[in-house]
């Protein structure tokens, strides 16, 4: 027919420092920077940083969770507003061995507006990993954001599920 129909047009990247106080507690920067087309969305860059705490440490089994302060800057491809807010941080990040080789990877990060605290972005994401080599891996990855207030005439909810292989440092 001719038609084209995208379907996905987004990418996203971040990085992440932690610095241990103690056994336990420790202080965190991070940063992301997102795109997503068909959400209209131009770009989203979130800085910020904060403290954690270690719960779980072990072989088989991780557990943290973290809370702190981040800017939030949105800029959309309509005629929606570009925003920028100071939010809250919190979070946690969990990973557990299933299997020898086989990782289950979730994390979430919610940030509630510091202005009004019904305006917020989610995002977590869900994997299974898979070592074939001490550092390559297959993965499944199920990633959910959801955005309070997105691009007029965008959904709120965005899910994706992605299958990938990775090499992990």
């Amino acid at each position: 027919t001719g038609q084209k129909n995208t379907t996905e047009n987004w990418w996203r990247t971040k990085a992440k420092y932690d610095y241990f106080f103690t056994k336990k507690f420790y202080g965190y920067l991070d940063g992301r920077y997102e795109t997503d087309k068909i959400a209209e969305l131009d770009r989203r860059v979130i800085v910020g940083g904060g403290g954690g705490y270690q719960w779980i440490e072990s072989e088989n089994m991780n557990f943290s969770t973290e809370a702190g302060l981040a800017s939030l800057y949105e800029k959309y491809e309509d005629n929606t507003d570009s925003d920028t807010q100071l939010s809250a941080q919190l979070g946690y990040n969990f990973d557990m061995k299933l299997a020898e080789g086989i990782k289950l990877i979730h994390d979430l990060t919610y940030y509630p507006s510091t202005e009004q605290f019904s305006d917020y972005y989610l995002t977590s994401t869900g994997e299974i990993r898979a070592h074939f080599t001490e550092n390559m891996f297959l993965n499944f990855k199920a990633i959910l954001n959801y955005d309070k207030t997105p691009a007029v005439g965008a959904g709120t909810t965005d899910t994706k599920y992605l299958f990938g292989v990775g090499y992990s440092f």
